[in-house]
């Protein structure tokens, strides 16, 4: 998608009249940004995100494959993280090793080292911000929210999981 309008007449050309034994795969997330006269003589696949279920399961035996230990729930940590993405997930699943070799000696990389390497607010004070907000004590959640802040929580990852959790509670 990055290429000039002089690249892509370029490549249209050999698009057009392409060698037997070439094949041409192309990946860009920036569809638009790509002539419809390229688009036009290609094949098109949309990739759709992964399941965070099965992402935390590929992760888990990437894992074993290599000898980690992980809690379950830094997997699920990692898999929601990377939303949906495999490289996302495992290049925080690589960061998370590395951290997890620098702060623990040894043992399984733990969720909690984890929510505090990625910002992610702890489930339980998401849901007593939630109920703060609910019950309408904003000084509360205002402290709920500096204390989580305080602690290493990205404020838009907070309000993020507090979303997700209204979302889960409305349902």
């Amino acid at each position: 998608h990055m290429l000039s309008k002089a690249a892509f007449n370029g490549l249209l050309k050999t698009l057009e009249e392409p060698p037997e034994h070439v094949k041409f795969i192309f990946a860009t997330t920036e569809i638009d940004k790509v002539p419809v006269t390229v688009r036009s003589r290609c094949q098109r696949f949309d990739l759709r995100r992964i399941d965070a279920g099965l992402l935390a399961n590929h992760l888990l035996g990437v894992c074993k494959a290599e000898a980690v230990a992980i809690e379950p729930e830094a997997l699920a940590m990692i898999a929601r993280a990377a939303e949906g993405s495999a490289r996302d997930a495992l290049s925080l699943l690589d960061q998370a090793i590395a951290y997890g070799a620098a702060h623990s000696a040894g043992g399984a990389i733990a969720a909690e080292d984890l929510r505090l390497m990625l910002g992610v607010a702890d489930k339980a004070r998401v849901i007593d911000l939630f109920e703060a907000a609910m019950s309408g004590d904003v000084a509360k959640a205002i402290a709920i929210l500096e204390d989580q802040y305080n602690g290493g929580a990205d404020p838009a990852q907070v309000l993020l999981e507090l979303a997700e959790f209204t979302h889960l509670a409305t349902r």
